[in-house]
């Protein structure tokens, strides 16, 4: 009778880790695809912000992928150029304000309100309680909120 029951627990074991590993592969099998990875900048082309000045609006079919997010570029000059150098044009806090993040805070950004500095994108929060970019600008220390940002930063990267 034991070794009835006992190979009945090692069948029960048996099956309950080839379900699990059915599974697992299974997940393996379906690796994440652009598509499924969050959109960066809300579309904006990263490398606009550079040569044009301003932000302009990227298209899905110039899409490279760069640190788990999608990016959208204008056309395939502006994709070659991201794909060739992407540290160069992703933001500096992705999706932080830096401003915000020298309060200790980290919240969304508005992609139309930007700044370079040292070469860095950095991209502000607005909003009617306060307007990142425009607090920054007051402060009149681009370095020294810079690096009290990067210290934030690294707190809040998870």
């Amino acid at each position: 009778m034991l070794r009835k029951e006992l190979i009945c627990g090692w069948l029960v074991a048996l099956a309950v880790v080839g379900a699990l590993l059915v599974t697992t592969i299974g997940t393996l099998a379906h690796a994440a695809t652009p598509e499924d990875l969050p959109l960066a900048i809300e579309g904006y082309s990263p490398v606009s912000y550079f040569e044009e000045g301003h932000p302009e609006p990227g298209r899905p079919e110039f899409t490279a992928v760069y640190n788990g997010r999608r990016y959208h570029l204008r056309d395939g000059e502006q994709l070659a150029k991201f794909e060739a150098d992407p540290r160069r044009y992703e933001p500096l806090f992705t999706e932080h304000c830096p401003y915000s993040l020298t309060l200790g805070r980290a919240v969304a950004v508005d992609p139309e309100r930007f700044k370079i500095v040292d070469g860095n994108l950095l991209l502000f929060h607005r909003s009617e309680e306060l307007d990142g970019l425009e607090a920054w600008n007051a402060a009149e220390d681009d370095q020294g909120l810079l690096e009290e940002a990067r210290s934030q930063y690294a707190l809040f990267r998870f």
